[in-house]
Formats: C-alpha cells, structure tokens, sequence
C-alpha cells in the first residue's frame, strides 16, 4: 500500500519552486489585512486574511506539492510545464489578489467579477490533471487520497465561483447554503492532500512505521463520506449538528500521526518537530469542534477553528516542508545533472539545520499571538509583526539556498556531447 516516490518523473525544478516562493510572498498582504480586523466574523476584515492565507500562502505551496506528488508518486508527467509555471501560477496570483482586493473594496463587484473570471482557467486545468491522474494505474493510499484531493478542490472552486456570481453578477442563488458547502469543500480539500502527502512524507524523511493499512486504504474515503454526509446534513437540515461526522475521522487522524510521530527512528530530526507541533494543533482543533454545541457561531471560536486549521496545522506543516523540500529539489536536480563520478555538495550544504530550527522558534510564538489575535481580534498587531519576521527567516534562507544551487551549478564539468 505504500507509495514509493520516482524522483526521474519529477518536473522541472522552477515549476514546484515558483509556486512555493509565491505562497512565502503572500505572507506579507496577509500580516498586513490582520491590522484591518474589526472583530465581526464574518465581516470584510476577517474574510480577507481568512482568504489570502487559504488561496496566497496555502493554496501556492499546496499547488506545488500537489504537481510533484502526481508526477512522482502517482506517475503523472508534467506534459505542459510552461503552462502551470507561466499561465496558472499567474492567474492564480492574480486571481487571489483581485478576490481579496474585492474584500476589501467592500465586495466591490467588478474585482470580484475579474476574480471569477480569472480563476477559470486554472479550474479547468486543475480539471484536465484530475483526469489524468484519474487514469493513472497507481493504486496505493496515496494516489487514491490525491484523487479525492484535487476533486475537492475543484468542488471548493466551483462553489466559490457560485458565491462569486452571486456577488458579483447579481445572480439569485442560495449565497447562504452555498457558503458553509465552500467551507466545508475547503477543509476537505486541506485535510485530504495532507493525508495523502503524509503517507509518503512521514516513512520517507521521518523514518516512522507506515501508517496502518487500514487506513492507507480506507482513511481518505472515510473523511469523505463524512463530508458529503454533513454537506447533506449542511443543505437540508441545517439546524442539526452535522459536524460531528467530520470530527471522528479528523481526531482519528490526529491520534493516528502523533502516534505515529513517536515511531520515528530519527528523534534528532528537525523536521519532526515541526509534525509534532502541526498535528498537537489539529487535536487541538478536533478538541475544540464540540464547543459548537454551546458557543454556536461564536466568532472567537469561529475563528479559533479557522486558525487551528489553516494557521496552525496547515502553516506549520507547510514552513516545515518547505525547508525540506526546496533544498531536497535542489540537491535532486544538480545531482542529475552533474556527471556520474563527479562529487556534488551534500544535502546540509543547501539548508544548515539552524535555519528551519529557528523558523520552529518562530512558529512557536506565533502560535499564542495568534490565541490574542483570536480572543481580541483588533489586536492584530503582534501576530501580523511575527509573521513578517517568519517571511524575513524565509527570504534569507532560501535566498542563501539558491546562491549556494547556483554556485554549485557553475563548477560542474561539461556534459559530454552525445553520439
């Protein structure tokens, strides 16, 4: 059941880099709309970072993972590189940042008519790998759980361009029946690429026992036959708690991997911290899902829940993997294309192992910034100030990462030319 990764499949080195240094970008808009607050949820100010963290800083790095798992785990090339590194990655920007300029123009319909428009495009791309990848042979966990992925994020963006047309072209939809089926869409979407990555991720640089087969098998259809039961419940019972049918296999999840976590065969590793923090954060959230029964729509927990999400367990989780993958990209692509005896740096050279401990230092403190932030909502200041220190540790450190792929890249030999 175990997926093992094809790194010779892997597409080129700017495609999954481009998407992860624009979702790094995105971190500043986003400190920035967190001074904007006003403490009504959901109003305009709450929308926008909800927004710019969901669609600029996860949705790029969740985009590039996403390219690279289908080529090397499920076996999908990249026939069109170019296109998703020129056309998508920019209509994606583009299209995230006319929606959120949208939000912030008070539902401004022409911004949000633009963003409609842009966001088509990618959709139907986004469409065409889904097909492919579809008829893909692979059959392990993995590539099961980035089929249902990739078809929810297509099921979040179709509902999302509903919500747009409503607001934007004036057209007489159900805005509030569809708006809890995005959300719902969206964390699916979230939850589902994380559990697919994971069951690669975690045996591969964690070196922890494989997740049960049980699970590997069955897990990705369990979360999603429980969206679709509470997006049912979601429609036409709206009144009922349908939300406990999400929390099961959610906190199921999370016991699953920190269990997990403690498997591993490498308790030095840097990286495993940052899974330790990342999944404590989603029981956290699994923890806090029965207070809806009391609190209702409660805007701390509205956005309490929204931040153990997104800003806690997908962000953490996300800036881990990042300091794993890019150096690892980088390593990758010079080793093929240097000679076979020639000797090239090793992996540690293009990332010291102080650079993502530090970042962990950082996430760590935003993390009770970002329970000030939920608490007192217009006191948005000091979270928005540490995120802009974890974009600068970001910047630097990669920046130092590709000086050093570019330094390497003009010291190898010619390639000998072929017969």
């Amino acid at each position: 059941m175990h997926a093992i990764p094809s790194f010779d499949r892997a597409p080129p080195l700017s495609l999954p880099v481009r998407y992860f240094l624009a979702a790094a970008a995105w971190l500043l808009p986003l400190s920035a709309s967190l001074l904007l607050t006003d403490g009504d949820y959901p109003s305009l100010s709450l929308l926008l970072p909800l927004h710019l963290l969901a669609l600029g800083v996860l949705g790029n790095a969740m985009l590039g993972a996403l390219l690279q798992m289908v080529a090397v785990v499920s076996g999908v090339p990249c026939m069109r590189p170019t296109w998703w590194r020129l056309v998508v990655w920019s209509l994606w920007q583009l299209a995230t940042a006319s929606l959120c300029w949208g939000f912030y123009q008070s539902l401004a319909p022409p911004w949000l008519q633009l963003a409609s428009v842009l966001f088509v495009l990618p959709a139907v791309s986004l469409s065409g790998l889904l097909f492919d990848l579809w008829r893909s042979p692979a059959t392990d966990g993995s590539s099961r759980g980035l089929r249902l992925a990739l078809g929810l994020l297509l099921l979040t963006m179709l509902l999302g361009l509903s919500m747009l047309a409503v607001l934007g072209w004036g057209r007489p939809w159900p805005l509030l029946s569809l708006l809890p089926l995005h959300r719902l869409a969206a964390q699916g979407w979230v939850l589902l690429l994380v559990m697919a990555v994971a069951q690669v991720i975690a045996p591969m640089f964690l070196l922890t026992a494989s997740y049960p087969g049980w699970w590997q098998r069955h897990g990705s259809m369990l979360w999603l036959l429980s969206l679709l039961a509470g997006a049912c419940g979601l429609w036409w019972l709206p009144q009922w708690p349908w939300w406990w049918l999400a929390w099961l296999p959610l906190a199921l999840f999370a016991v699953l991997s920190l269990r997990l976590l403690r498997t591993s065969r490498r308790p030095q590793e840097w990286l495993l911290p940052y899974w330790r923090l990342s999944f404590a954060l989603l029981a956290l959230l699994a923890a806090l899902l029965p207070l809806l029964m009391w609190q209702g729509a409660a805007p701390w927990l509205a956005r309490a829940l929204a931040w153990c999400l997104l800003g806690g367990f997908a962000l953490t989780l996300v800036v881990g993997m990042l300091y794993r993958i890019v150096p690892f990209l980088l390593w990758l692509h010079l080793k093929n294309a240097a000679p076979p005896r020639h000797r090239i740096p090793p992996l540690q050279t293009f990332m010291p192992e102080i650079a993502p401990r530090r970042s962990l230092r950082m996430l760590l403190l935003v993390q009770p910034l970002a329970a000030l932030w939920v608490w007192r909502p217009d006191v948005g200041w000091p979270l928005a100030l540490a995120l802009i220190a974890l974009l600068l540790l970001l910047s630097l450190h990669f920046i130092a990462a590709a000086r050093q792929y570019r330094a390497a890249r003009r010291v190898l030999p010619p390639q000998p030319a072929s017969a």
